[in-house]
């Protein structure tokens, strides 16, 4: 018997990695929205499920988008059915990693960004951690690949975050190991409540720390980018931790 998409949708949006990412990108978010909401925005990928409930009190109108359609982007589909400059936040989640051409997709998603707006991406991180294309995405990121491709868009990254850091430890032996054994290599099954909530307060608890510094290690990555043009020197939060050595360099060449 088949399963509809709603149905197999829901345990994934229940999952303790669905649930921790979602809350560490919605702590991200609400210190990067300019206003602290958005007129107008976009979800993308499978993994937004659980983001776009969270959502809906952030955002005027709350968009989303059909996954398959993006998995040729680029080749069969040249762009979406939004108009330019039209939304002031977009998230695709568990997008760039599944498509064929993620520059086309990262070019589209800029076009479709207002000149304040804000674009959140989460991918798999690690290309070493899995190499078998046919039971995972076809591409994972480390934090300088993601920056560059993002600066090939022109997006400025204002941040650049590992996340799920703390439960590292534990997943990437596993996945290792199950490279060996061929075993699935898929987080995501049924567990018991009581370990997946306990699992997603670990994940959770991570966003205390990654609303002041970007982890330097994790399962997967989480990013903040703007249309280059739109960034300022002096904007808020886009600046942390890199205003005070400015400064420093500013009086080092007056003196």
């Amino acid at each position: 018997m088949s399963t509809s998409p709603k149905e197999s949708a829901a345990p994934l949006r229940d999952h303790w990695w669905s649930r921790g990412r979602c809350a560490v990108s919605l702590d991200l978010l609400r210190r990067h929205l300019a206003s602290g909401e958005a007129r107008r925005a976009l979800v993308l990928g499978s993994g937004g499920d659980a983001l776009r409930g969270e959502l809906e009190p952030l955002c005027g109108e709350l968009c989303g988008f059909e996954d398959d359609a993006l998995l040729d982007f680029g080749k069969d589909q040249q762009a979406l059915p939004y108009e330019e400059e039209s939304f002031d936040l977009i998230c695709a989640l568990d997008v760039l990693g599944e498509v064929e051409d993620d520059a086309a997709v990262i070019s589209e998603l800029r076009r479709l960004l207002s000149p304040e707006g804000l674009l959140l991406l989460a991918v798999p991180a690690h290309p070493w951690l899995y190499n078998d294309e046919s039971r995972g995405p076809r591409r994972r990121y480390t934090r300088r690949s993601l920056a560059k491709r993002l600066e090939e868009c022109d997006l400025t990254t204002e941040r650049n975050t590992y996340a799920n850091s703390l439960l590292f430890a534990l997943i990437a032996p596993a996945a290792l190991a199950a490279r060996l054994v061929d075993a699935p290599k898929d987080q995501r099954l049924p567990m018991p409540k009581l370990a997946n909530e306990l699992c997603y307060q670990a994940f959770a608890a991570e966003r205390f720390v990654s609303r002041h510094v970007d982890l330097p290690l994790g399962q997967t990555l989480v990013a903040i980018a703007r249309r280059r043009e739109s960034t300022g020197w002096l904007s808020p939060e886009r600046t942390k931790g890199r205003l005070i050595p400015q400064l420093r360099r500013v009086q080092t060449a007056c003196c």
